[in-house]
């Protein structure tokens, strides 16, 4: 759970990083606010196709998507 955690609180720093509530994230992200919920409180991880759409909602810099990949992984637990 550790881990899942670890997503969830790199995702929340990006979204709040951005000024973003759960509820425009998700609609950016063409995601439900549940599923950003479920992940920012370390209750999931994402599958693939959803980091994707938060990566492209979020903006994020390749630096930033790296760290999100390592959180992921680290989740998964595989190596980035």
């Amino acid at each position: 759970m550790l881990q899942e955690a670890d997503v969830g609180m790199k995702l929340r720093e990006l979204r709040v990083r951005r000024l973003l509530s759960t509820r425009e994230l998700a609609r950016k992200a063409r995601v439900s606010t549940s599923t950003i919920y479920t992940i920012e409180t370390g209750k999931a991880v994402p599958r693939l196709s959803v980091v994707k759409k938060l990566s492209e909602a979020l903006e994020v810099s390749p630096e930033e998507v790296d760290e999100f990949r390592e959180a992921m992984a680290r989740a998964l637990g595989e190596s980035p």
